[in-house]
């Protein structure tokens, strides 16, 4: 019998998965919980709302199991948050405050810096993500040879 292609092999993790990836997968997967539960929570209200967040769900099971196609999946997410989230910054930067929302329900207006402080810190952790994914260990974990 062939072998099966690599992109898409779940055959058990070796031993010892190390702690930084085991925390990036745990909040890919926290992350698609919260985006199932909006989806959800918004259906109630007679909305569709799409969201790539729900990929999570499956990402961070990939990223245990060293599938190469759910880690370039969360390289694509990252960088798509590494990419908005200084856009955010400066949007914040330019508003007096922010109104909140909480799956959609309105929960107030916060200081723009309330906004710009969660908004430094989301694309710190996203940074923080992408250089755990890429380091050479992990590389190699996952199958890739060394980068030259």
């Amino acid at each position: 019998m062939s072998e099966p292609i690599p992109i898409l092999n779940y055959s058990a993790p070796p031993a010892g998965v190390p702690t930084a990836l085991k925390i990036v997968a745990w909040l890919f997967i926290a992350g698609g919980i919260l985006s199932i539960l909006q989806i959800l929570y918004l259906l109630t209200q007679s909305q569709l709302h799409i969201e790539t967040g729900v990929l999570g769900v499956f990402i961070g099971p990939g990223l245990l199991r060293w599938s190469r196609g759910w880690r370039t999946c969360a390289l694509v997410l990252l960088w798509f948050g590494m990419i908005l989230s200084p856009i955010f910054l400066l949007m914040t930067l330019s508003a007096g405050s922010m109104n909140v929302n909480i799956f959609g329900v309105s929960a107030g207006s916060v200081p723009a810096a309330v906004g710009f402080i969660f908004g430094a810190l989301m694309f710190a952790m996203a940074i923080w993500e992408y250089r755990v994914l890429v380091r050479e260990d992990i590389r190699g974990r996952f199958g890739l040879p060394p980068r030259e």
